[in-house]
């Protein structure tokens, strides 16, 4: 192993990093680039609104989240529940009736 110090070989330090950045797309435009630029923005300024509300109201943020639960659940179950009680009001073909059948009256 080498004694060399690393402020003698600047060129040598391991660039870890550098190896899985993305390369850059050829096809990409200034204008998308900034689009994305800007909605990332917008996105993380709302989740810091977002998370200082949660910090100053916590019981509100829970009652809000199982709200959404709620929610979530119930979009899930109605269908379900509207296909099941479809299915017990469907007609069902009548079973003929004994003794009344397509004969002729008796003389």
């Amino acid at each position: 192993m080498s004694s060399i110090p690393n402020s003698a070989m600047p060129h040598a330090k391991v660039h870890h990093d550098d190896d899985h950045k993305p390369k850059p797309d050829a096809k990409k435009t200034a204008a998308t680039s900034d689009w994305v630029d800007d909605a990332t923005d917008a996105a993380k300024a709302g989740l810091a609104t977002a998370t200082d509300a949660v910090k100053s109201h916590p019981k509100t943020a829970i009652a809000v989240g199982a709200t959404v639960i709620a929610g979530i659940a119930a979009a899930i179950a109605a269908p379900a529940l509207m296909a099941k009680e479809a299915d017990k009001k469907a007609p069902t073909p009548a079973d003929p009736k004994p003794g009344k059948g397509k004969k002729g009256k008796a003389a």
